[in-house]
């Protein structure tokens, strides 16, 4: 599953031009038609060439074939190399650019009067300058450009371009192209002040399915303890530890997780988490103010996985400049070579995060590099679970160019990212209509899932109807799913209902961190990149419950009747189906 072959649609701009010097002729190396639906250019506005950027080139990589074959043959249960996790100098080793990649983009850098500019790290070279002088660099343009939903002004250019010579070299400069602004993956959120009046009608005692008839009507710790069958396993303390992303200045709050503990999980109230700031993130403590996103993620993790350590991860990436950012949506990539520099013993097993964009708003050159960085987190021994999104096919339903297409999301699409679903209801539990899920229009499907996503094209009505619609030959998504509608948590001291995919991921992270545990326990490796066992002996041995009744919904009315339904197999809604912890520890 080579990356070079999971690029579908849009054109390469990543073009090796024969052994030209570095200094010959600029040539345009990436360059977008127009800004990004939903963007448009400020015209009374002019840009501040004082202003400081960051510019990040990422340069080519070496034998990225090879390391894609030997994350897949560690993934792959049945693999004579399965669990055989790599260092990250081992990664490095494999991947690092060749000398005369990094000796060519240098030269022009110091050429350009870069000299004490400039730092590096593997693949990248980060550039400290000032918009003015990044125009010079790159022969471009920079110009001040407007969300039209959040009213927010960033600073981006439409093209720019580098010597002939370094295409080859080079596979992306940012912040330019990316407009794309992260935005939480949640669906409505429900305050009600008392959330007794929605208690299920059933008396207290009434089980479905072996779970309390209230968890029809809304989700607590013990409810998917029930569901999931974890109810019973008691982690101990190992070496296993589960990571949470917080994006956009969420931060999760102690006294939020203390009340949640103590209502939901009394002799769990005194736990807590670790933060870790990274790129000037910060882990402020202001329980009064609505932290809902990053509350409800580290309430579910750590209640579900108590006493195994969990880590919030508090990424910033808007830079201090009034009304104007360079930055914008930049965390990804902080966030990523944060980690993989991190020792084997200091990296998470598992880490949930629950951010997306429309896949569609991202460069595609962006698109792959974090996806290759998020593959050398599984080659580590990480699972990588991101939440699919809460749109169903998609928002409004139109592509980059206007056309009436669904619209998947990154980075749920990404095929070393296990992408999770969302569902509701315990007796029978269905697919919730906001989980997001589909084809991507940047990776081709992966081997892992083609049997699986073979069958449902090849026997449902919903592949047929809408085949106008999506890209068939795309990696499909969500792999797996969760409970993700009307979550008790605890924000600004106060019990809300929270819903969306945003539950789902670190639901499903919970449940695969106990499986570390379990295995670490047994002095076995950690699963790593989920994937192919998910597709294999977790689905076989009915690890996995399918989910076959619900429907998504979407397109805001522009595709009549958009949306998915879930069936007997995969599905581009609840994947494969929810968890069953009872089984997987066994696998």
């Amino acid at each position: 599953m080579h990356i070079s072959k999971l690029l579908l649609i849009f054109p390469a701009f990543l073009i090796g031009l024969s052994d030209a010097h570095p200094l010959t002729p600029y040539r345009t190396f990436e360059a977008l038609p127009s800004a990004p639906r939903g963007w448009e250019e400020v015209s009374d506005k002019t840009v501040d060439l004082a202003t400081p950027i960051k510019l990040r080139i990422h340069l080519v990589q070496q034998n990225v074939p090879q390391f894609e074959k030997a994350l897949l043959d560690m993934s792959t249960p049945g693999h004579s190399s399965y669990g055989n996790h790599m260092s990250q100098d081992q990664i490095d080793d494999i991947l690092r650019p060749h000398e005369s990649t990094t000796a060519a983009v240098k030269s022009w850098l110091e050429s350009q009067g870069f000299s004490d500019s400039l730092s590096f790290k593997n693949d990248w070279i980060v550039v400290s300058t000032t918009i003015g002088k990044a125009e010079s660099l790159l022969q471009t343009k920079y110009k001040v450009f407007r969300n039209s939903e959040t009213g927010k002004n960033v600073v981006r250019t439409l093209s720019y371009s580098v010597p002939q010579g370094l295409h080859s070299s080079v596979d992306l400069i940012q912040p330019t192209t990316l407009f794309g602004s992260t935005s939480a993956m949640k669906s409505t959120i429900l305050k009600v002040e008392d959330p007794s009046v929605l208690k299920s009608s059933f008396a207290s005692k009434v089980k479905l399915g072996g779970v309390d008839a209230a968890c029809q009507s809304s989700i607590t710790p013990e409810c998917l303890a029930n569901l999931y069958k974890y109810k019973d396993y008691k982690p101990v303390l190992s070496k296993n530890k589960l990571g949470v992303n917080g994006f956009l200045e969420q931060y999760a709050q102690n006294d939020d997780l203390s009340k949640f503990l103590k209502k939901y999980i009394p002799n769990a109230k005194n736990v807590t988490f670790a933060c870790t700031p990274i790129n000037g993130g910060k882990c402020t403590q202001h329980p009064s103010e609505d932290f809902t996103e990053a509350n409800l993620d580290i309430q579910y993790t750590v209640s579900a996985s108590n006493p195994i350590p969990n880590i919030y991860y508090s990424t910033a990436g808007r830079p201090p400049v009034i009304d104007l950012d360079p930055n914008t949506n930049e965390p990804y990539l902080e966030w990523l070579e944060y980690m993989l520099n991190l020792s084997d013993e200091e990296m998470p097993q598992t880490i949930t995060t629950s951010y997306g964009d429309n896949e569609h708003t991202v460069p595609q050159s962006y698109a792959i590099k974090v996806c290759n960085m998020i593959g050398q987190l599984g080659a580590r021994g990480v699972s990588v679970l991101f939440s699919s999104g809460d749109s169903g096919p998609g928002d409004d339903c139109t592509s980059k160019d206007g056309k009436k297409r669904f619209v998947p999301t990154f980075p749920a699409t990404c095929p070393f990212v296990t992408s999770v679903g969302g569902t509701v209801g315990v007796e029978p539990e269905k697919a919730v209509s906001f989980s997001s899920g589909g084809f991507s229009n940047y990776f081709a499907r992966p081997d892992y899932q083609s049997s699986a996503v073979d069958s449902y094209l090849s026997s449902q009505a919903d592949a047929t109807t809408y085949k106008n619609y999506y890209n068939a030959s795309g990696r499909a998504f969500p792999d797996i799913s969760a409970q993700g509608s009307r979550f008790h948590v605890f924000v600004g001291g106060y019990d809300q209902l929270v819903s969306g995919t945003s539950a789902s991921s670190p639901a499903f992270a919970a449940v695969i961190s106990l499986v570390n545990n379990d295995r670490i326990c047994k002095g076995k490796k950690p699963l790593g990149f989920l994937n192919p066992w998910l597709y294999t002996t977790a689905i076989q041995s009915k690890g996995i419950v399918d989910i076959t009744s619900g429907t998504s919904r979407g397109c805001s009315g522009s595709i009549p009747g958009a949306g998915w339904k879930a069936t007997t197999g995969w599905d581009p809604v609840t994947g494969l189906g929810t968890p069953d912890f009872s089984v997987l520890k066994d696998l």
